[in-house]
């Protein structure tokens, strides 16, 4: 598992680059004694390995910025692609005056995954009526609009989005590209979830058949059928863009514990789980990142662990 001995780690997203596989991750100084404290002391940790198990720490890719900026309190969760040998990293960052109560979308590239420039200083994408709820619309005063996942689909570049509509339940927010650096907010791919969120999306290719990985916590979940669990689920899609069959979602593993997790194809074809290991429970959180857990597609279209081990 990736672990480190001074920081706390948790929300990861991952880059194959040839034979070596790259993770960015959200990471926080222990320092700091309380590890609720790492949300707003979050900056963007880096490492590398060949096999998904064994890890080499990098420097830091991501810091947060000094200044009135957008991201000066904090680096939150992101994705990364390579388009035209460049790298790009989309990001959410949180600014001190809000400290986290709106979030925003930054963008960042790279020419070798290690040194990465932000592309200007103002977010590239925020939440916006009549779709998303903003702060002076959303019923908590809030403004959640995070975890970008990018990925390219018929001819457009297509980014998703955690975010809440005006009646308080949680969706995810469209965005579209031509060429990664101007985006157009699009209406919502979910609606009426029955969740308060759905955090860090991520849609993938299993056996040809596409599946919607988020995660949740039992407080927010509120759909019937659905187990209140902390974890990450799977739940069979018609295609990246959906239908999304979110009656059918299930954790994985089935006991929950894995929050936040990324779904990373290896060259042999097995698809791995990766994420960070919390039950949830008040003074249990370890900020370390699971070893590579297999899973397999199940009949119903969601996965399963091949083997339930985390660890």
């Amino acid at each position: 598992m990736i672990a480190l001995h001074d920081d706390w780690v948790w929300d990861s997203w991952y880059a194959q680059d040839g034979e070596d596989l790259h993770v960015f991750y959200l990471k926080a100084p222990k320092s700091l004694g309380d590890s609720d404290k790492r949300h707003h002391n979050a900056q963007v940790g880096h490492s590398v390995s060949t096999d998904g198990v064994n890890w080499t720490e990098l420097p830091d890719a991501l810091l947060r910025r000094e200044g009135e900026y957008f991201d000066s309190q904090g680096i939150w969760t992101g994705s990364v692609l390579k388009h035209n040998d460049v790298w790009h990293m989309f990001y959410t960052g949180i600014d001190k005056e809000s400290k986290g109560r709106i979030q925003r979308i930054g963008h960042a590239t790279s020419s070798d995954l290690i040194t990465w420039e932000r592309v200007g200083d103002e977010p590239i994408l925020t939440a916006s009526g009549p779709w998303y709820a903003t702060s002076e619309t959303d019923p908590k005063n809030e403004e959640p609009f995070r975890d970008p996942w990018v990925f390219f689909f018929q001819d457009q570049w297509h980014m998703l989005v955690t975010a809440r509509d005006t009646t308080g339940d949680g969706t995810m927010a469209h965005a579209v590209s031509n060429d990664l650096y101007t985006w157009e907010l699009k209406e919502p791919l979910l609606s009426n979830a029955q969740f308060d969120q759905l955090e860090v999306f991520q849609v993938v290719e299993v056996d040809g058949r596409w599946v919607l990985i988020f995660c949740a916590a039992p407080q927010d979940i509120h759909r019937p059928g659905i187990e209140k669990t902390y974890a990450t689920f799977a739940a069979p899609a018609a295609g990246p863009l959906g239908p999304f069959n979110l009656d059918a979602a299930t954790p994985i593993p089935p006991d929950g514990g894995v929050y936040a997790g990324r779904i990373v194809t290896f060259a042999d074809g097995s698809h791995n789980l990766f994420g960070f290991i919390d039950s949830g429970a008040p003074g249990e959180f370890t900020g370390t990142i699971s070893s590579p857990i297999p899973v397999e597609l199940h009949h119903n279209g969601a996965l399963r662990p091949v083997a339930q081990l985390v660890g």
